[in-house]
């Protein structure tokens, strides 16, 4: 094609070709200069939200629940850097993105423009691939879009999937009335992902799988957590205990030891010999260490994105491979079974902590922070309904607490590839919108304050939200710090009423767990804020009670 182009076709040029790929999900948060992309979009499905941080996690939760690359539309300059946050998260969660940013064109980067900053570049090392675009002024611009946007779709969803940059900058006039349409045929073909199976040369299973061993589910996208059915079976076979993170979506099953990191509060668990690690990373610092142990040909690694997990520098052999093709790989090999007295002394420990901590936990109908995590739990597996687990004490209280199971796979989502507390009531909506079905979602108060400006993103959407107000930062009582509280802990006495209000949302500050069960079973087509206060100090007592209550138990291990 020959000839000026105008803004407003490439645009349209852009958004086409996006949605030919499949990337045809838009959330936007306009500007003038991103005009000639806000135009393209009409008619598209397409999430609006002022703030561009809370737009790009809403984002990011909806390419969680679906597997999907979302794309991101902002205008230029400090918008742009309102991406990051998220952009790190779906880095380090191999969750797929795509950022389409405007930007002024290259003549006035530098000269003190307004509203234009270095956008090329701009998220360094945590994108798969950044693109710096021609301006549409440029004819040859289109010589290469087949190829550009193949590309770009190609690595947020391939192999090692995460977020991608499209950087697109335009010249004044930005919407032209004329323009040629642009019929530019996209090859799809080059997105398509391949099935992966990387097997170590020299790597015998059949001898790794003798001996005491522990199979680990960490933390896994909602398409693994369907197939951990597999992994429950092999792990039968093997004779081996199953210790399941919270993000992993096996943490409800009825398989698995479910107060592991209760049991290793106690000093006298023998450490294993072998170590079956699927998926992501893990919630239980506790676990990570005893597992330390094993080491070398002793750890084995399965999953699916290639980058280094390896906190304790255990140096474990990686086999790069989905569940449940590795799963039916090995069914081929004779594998031998550890002696029933492993797995039972396992089974015998999990009954006898869950006892302690029901006796710790059941006396009244009060609220404390691991008795609401494990009161959300037990209706998430009688309704099915997906779970959001925020950062610090929800998530970890929900890891080593939680006693309910079910069959059914109950999906649980948390930002957990940087583990921040910014971003979450949005990842929230995204999550919801992607579910396409009732959500319940717990995070502490710190975590809700921090995103307050991301509940309009909920309305309309089925969201129950539990709000833990303990009036601060209650994580860093378990922490060998001695910083003055307000420095560390940043005190408040604020509650969420006035916010719920604020945005027309239903709320409740609930008084009783009876009443939080309630209120929780309840299927809601709006939003629904439930404010559960408790209080830090004794939120630490109570914890330092259950771990003294376990390592009470009389246990003996049989190796």
């Amino acid at each position: 094609m020959s000839g000026s182009l105008s803004n407003r076709a490439w645009g349209q040029a852009l958004v086409d070709g996006l949605c030919q790929l499949g990337a045809d999900r838009f959330f936007l948060s306009p500007g003038a200069r991103s005009a000639p992309l806000v135009a393209a979009l009409s008619g598209l499905n397409v999430t609006t939200h002022y703030d561009e941080r809370g737009m790009a996690f809403a984002a990011l939760g909806w390419s969680m629940a679906t597997g999907r690359p979302a794309v991101c539309v902002t205008t230029s300059g400090s918008a742009v850097a309102n991406l990051l946050p998220a952009c790190v998260e779906a880095f380090h969660s191999n969750v797929p993105l795509i950022y389409l940013t405007a930007d002024r064109p290259p003549e006035l980067r530098g000269s003190g423009a307004n509203q234009t900053i270095q956008q090329p570049g701009l998220f360094g090392g945590f994108v798969r691939h950044a693109v710096d675009l021609p301006c549409a002024q440029d004819a040859r611009v289109l010589s290469r879009l087949s190829d550009v946007l193949s590309e770009v779709v190609a690595m947020a969803v391939g192999p090692q999937s995460g977020p991608v940059h499209l950087n697109v900058p335009f010249r004044e006039p930005l919407l032209e009335s004329g323009g040629a349409a642009v019929d530019e045929k996209i090859d799809c073909s080059k997105v398509a992902n391949s099935s992966l199976f990387d097997w170590p040369a020299d790597f015998d299973f059949q001898r790794f799988a003798s001996g005491r061993g522990v199979v680990v589910i960490g933390r896994l996208p909602v398409g693994e957590q369907d197939k951990v059915g597999a992994i429950l079976d092999l792990a039968k076979t093997m004779g081996w205990p199953v210790i399941a993170d919270a993000a992993s979506g096996a943490r409800l099953r009825p398989e698995i030891i479910r107060h592991a990191d209760w049991i290793l509060h106690r000093h006298d668990v023998p450490p294993p010999e072998r170590v079956l690690h699927f998926g992501g990373a893990l919630v239980s610092k506790r676990l990570g260490k005893w597992l330390s142990a094993c080491r070398g040909a002793d750890c084995l690694q399965v999953r699916m994105f290639p980058e280094r997990l390896d906190p304790w520098d255990q140096q474990p052999v990686f086999l790069r491979a989905g569940i449940q093709l590795f799963c039916e790989t090995v069914k081929s090999i004779a594998l031998p079974k550890a002696a029933d007295t492993w797995i039972e002394s396992w089974r015998r420990a999990d009954v006898a902590v869950a006892a302690a901590i029901e006796a710790e936990l059941s006396q009244e109908d009060a609220l404390s922070e691991p008795a609401i995590l494990r009161a959300l739990a037990d209706v998430a597996i009688g309704t099915c309904w997906p779970v959001f687990l925020g950062n610090s004490m929800p998530i970890r209280d929900f890891d080593s607490s939680v006693a309910a199971f079910s069959k059914n796979v109950v999906h649980v989502f948390a930002n957990r590839g940087a583990s921040g507390i910014d971003g979450n009531i949005a990842t929230v909506a995204g999550l919801a919108l992607g579910c396409a079905s009732p959500l319940l979602a717990v995070m502490g108060d710190l975590a809700a304050l921090h995103d307050l400006n991301s509940l309009p993103l909920l309305q309309g959407l089925p969201v129950t939200l539990v709000i833990i107000n303990n009036g601060g930062g209650g994580i860093f009582r378990f922490l060998p710090i001695d910083v003055e509280e307000r420095l560390l802990e940043t005190p408040h006495a604020w509650e969420f009423r006035g916010a719920a209000q604020q945005f027309g949302m239903e709320y409740h500050q609930v008084a009783s767990l009876s009443e939080l069960r309630t209120f929780l079973a309840e299927r809601h087509s709006a939003p629904l804020i439930l404010e559960c206060h408790t209080d830090r100090t004794e939120n630490h007592a109570l914890h330092l009670r259950m771990t003294e209550a376990c390592r009470d138990i009389s246990l003996s291990w049989v190796d």
